[in-house]
């Protein structure tokens, strides 16, 4: 396997505006990083692009460029009219109890069974999260499930004030309790909205927790604990819709960043996930786990 550093040439960054076209398009980025690879009859890379800046201070004008990281079966071509490429042999060698920090640019998704449905429907972990919270409490104000969820939140909101329904503030204040990163903000004085936003922030924290500890029991790893304050040390920001107009106009795929610390547990399993990726739209910049020895 290898690893390799991939930055648009500064002549063709400069005279053209392909880092603009590549930018944040995981599709057209997929398929010119294919070129940097003699057999195309099958994807065997990961990639995941990243915001040149510090990290390549020698490198003027970097500043704000795309830079791409790629893990792959077959080296790279070296010699290609858009790209500098730096390869180097991957092989991670690790054992149960290593500690590394790691970066995740991945596509949660959670697989449900439906009534009428013979398969199992995948969902957004985010979306889902948020959509199984409001379906409760829209239960509980009396208000019907349907709508954009900016309106379905405002009538729950709003019915809620209007009746100091008990059920729901109990039942925000629990969310937040039940999870260790928000508990902190009960102590707080929180008016209707405010404890709203942060039940529905923090059960968008839990459901991708949950998505990243199971991962590490399938992968051979777990996410690690702080000495001080006994918190998983990870976190989980920046979630985004990525339309795919050329494949429908619905079509697209969510990211969400991670990072933090974990432990290995399994190095087998563990490499195996280091060259295969996480979860799906892996052609689309997910999946790669970049790790650093802490």
């Amino acid at each position: 396997m290898y690893f390799s550093r991939v930055r648009v040439k500064p002549e063709i960054r400069n005279l053209s505006h392909l880092h603009h076209i590549l930018h944040n398009n995981g599709y057209s980025a997929h398929q010119i990083l294919w070129d940097l690879f003699s057999d195309k009859k099958e994807r065997s890379f990961l990639f995941r692009e990243e915001i040149a800046g510090e990290q390549i201070p020698h490198y003027r004008g970097t500043r704000g460029e795309p830079i791409y990281y790629i893990v792959s079966k077959d080296e790279p071509i070296k010699v290609n009219p858009l790209f500098l490429t730096e390869n180097k042999p991957y092989e991670p060698r690790l054992a149960v109890g290593d500690r590394l920090s790691f970066k995740l640019r991945a596509n949660p998704t959670i697989a449900r069974k439906e009534a009428g449905k013979k398969n199992s429907v995948r969902h957004d972990v985010v979306m889902d999260a948020q959509y199984q919270l409001l379906r409760e409490l829209s239960r509980d104000a009396g208000v019907e499930c349907v709508g954009e969820k900016s309106k379905l939140k405002e009538q729950i909101l709003a019915s809620w004030i209007a009746t100091k329904n008990a059920d729901i503030g109990a039942m925000l204040k629990l969310i937040l309790e039940q999870n260790e990163r928000y508990r902190e903000l009960l102590k707080q004085e929180l008016g209707p909205s405010k404890l709203f936003d942060l039940a529905l922030k923090a059960v968008i924290d839990s459901a991708l927790e949950k998505w990243l500890l199971d991962r590490g029991k399938a992968y051979g790893f777990t996410v690690v604990r702080d000495d001080k304050r006994d918190l998983l040390k990870f976190q989980a920001e920046g979630y985004r819709w990525h339309a795919l107009p050329k494949k429908g106009r619905t079509a697209g795929f969510s990211s969400v960043d991670f990072q933090g610390e974990l432990e290995v547990t399994n190095p087998g399993l563990f490499v195996e996930m280091l060259f295969n990726g996480i979860g799906p739209a892996k052609a689309f910049g997910c999946g790669l786990m970049l790790v650093r020895r802490i």
